[in-house]
């Protein structure tokens, strides 16, 4: 039996879940949606937080013994930046995925870090309730946390950011500890513990007081959250929280094992607006003046992207368009009834009477939603599989926008390339195929 083989066997009689050694097990878990490749010698599926606080401490006794066993928390695997992979031990969610308790009246859920947004949506959808979270729903809420990406519904609702309540972690050491607010005189109790979960707090003190200035007065671009960014939001008054921290910190500050979640009654239904613009100042000018009006989201999308998905039968017949050159805009608003009338009427002012518009009705919903779906569908499968995106969630502010269509426009001509752009305006998200 090999080194390996022993290590997932003891860990096999240690724990309520599975460790495998097995290769073609280990090679289903070598890649996330990033151009990485790392195969990792163990893969776990925990289903518990002492389970994972045990995976924890083994890797710690194996460092003391110059054995290097790195660990790597991995949700659904569709993380961009590959860290979601490892040659250590992947510790898998996908068992960790329950709903473990609901408080209707506080509108609080206590969740696994594996449970899917679209699972979990689905099952408060029951009870009336959301996640206001826009974004893939095969992202894990540990994966959200780990990322904070940037959803279309940010600008609204503040992401996933907004919505943690109090996280579950394990440290590096096996200690779980509970990051949420705490008043300084709970800080300080913790602190003269000495327990390791009151060194994190002492050292974190220590950079306050020396680097006060610096923290309060650091300026992010709007969104910035990588890269421990959110310190500046750890200290309020008398309360200190360590939650901020964990927000897209990729797994690199503890493990996350259990969240309390704040969560919303649905808002109003959706509805939907999609038009067709030739023109850039145009499409500029109506983009700007459609955001004044706080759209749940913006979105628009090369015309070229529409004909490369009909060369291949993945397109509804909801819009039409003649080939050239422009953008595919769909606007979405969920206010309530009157105020989405008014907010859609605007919009039908701000487009030109030559351009396709069409504005969504319970006569043409499905269609509606068979149009969006081909076009999630075109940008997340190509032919030889994923089609991925040559520039992946990049950061453009509006005032940017003209130069970046005009430099994208002399490198199209110059390369003698079709590089279409898609993206959310409402985020100034943007990707390029």
């Amino acid at each position: 039996m090999g080194e390996l083989s022993k290590l997932a066997k003891y860990l096999n009689q240690h724990i309520s879940g599975n460790v495998f050694d097995r290769a073609s097990i280990c090679a289903e878990y070598s890649t996330d949606r990033s151009i990485i490749e790392a195969t990792p010698r163990l893969v776990a599926f925990p289903e518990t937080t002492e389970d994972v606080r045990r995976l924890v401490l083994f890797s710690d006794q194996l460092a003391l013994r110059d054995f290097r066993l790195p660990l790597t928390m991995r949700g659904t695997g569709i993380d961009k930046t590959g860290a979601a992979i490892s040659n250590g031990m992947i510790i898998s969610t996908e068992r960790m995925n329950q709903i473990e308790e609901v408080d209707l009246r506080g509108r609080l859920i206590r969740v696994q870090p594996g449970i899917t947004l679209g699972v979990l949506n689905a099952a408060l959808s029951l009870q009336g309730l959301c996640l206001p979270i826009d974004y893939d729903p095969r992202s894990t809420v540990g994966g959200l946390i780990a990322n904070c990406p940037n959803d279309d519904a940010s600008e609204r609702h503040g992401g996933i950011f907004q919505y943690v309540e109090r996280a579950e972690v394990v440290l590096a050491n096996g200690e779980i500890v509970q990051f949420a607010p705490y008043h300084s005189r709970n800080v300080m109790a913790k602190i003269e513990s000495g327990s390791p979960e009151g060194e994190l707090y002492r050292r974190i003190e220590r950079i306050l007081d020396q680097y006060g200035d610096t923290i309060v007065n650091r300026s992010m671009r709007p969104f910035d959250s990588a890269g421990y960014a959110n310190i500046t939001r750890i200290k309020h008054g008398n309360y200190l929280s360590l939650l901020p921290l964990l927000f897209a910190s990729q797994g690199t500050l503890g493990l996350v094992t259990d969240i309390i979640l704040r969560v919303e009654v649905v808002r109003p239904l959706m509805r939907r607006l999609a038009t067709i613009i030739h023109d850039q100042k145009t499409l500029l000018r109506f983009l700007e003046e459609v955001n004044e009006l706080s759209p749940y989201a913006l979105k628009l999308y090369d015309l070229k992207i529409l004909d490369i998905a009909a060369l291949y039968g993945n397109w509804p017949e909801l819009i039409r368009h003649d080939n050239g050159d422009g953008w595919l805009v769909i606007v979405s608003f969920n206010d309530r009834r009157y105020r989405t009338e008014r907010k859609l009427q605007r919009c039908r002012e701000l487009i030109n009477p030559n351009e396709a518009l069409v504005i969504e009705t319970p006569d043409n919903s499905n269609s509606f939603q068979e149009f969006y779906s081909a076009l999630l569908s075109f940008l997340n499968d190509g032919l030889d599989g994923e089609r991925t995106p040559v520039m992946d969630d990049v950061y453009i502010p509006h005032y940017k926008l003209e130069d970046y269509f005009s430099g994208l426009k002399t490198l199209e001509m110059t390369l003698d390339l079709d590089l279409p752009v898609f993206g959310s305006y409402a985020t100034s998200n943007y990707n390029r195929l």
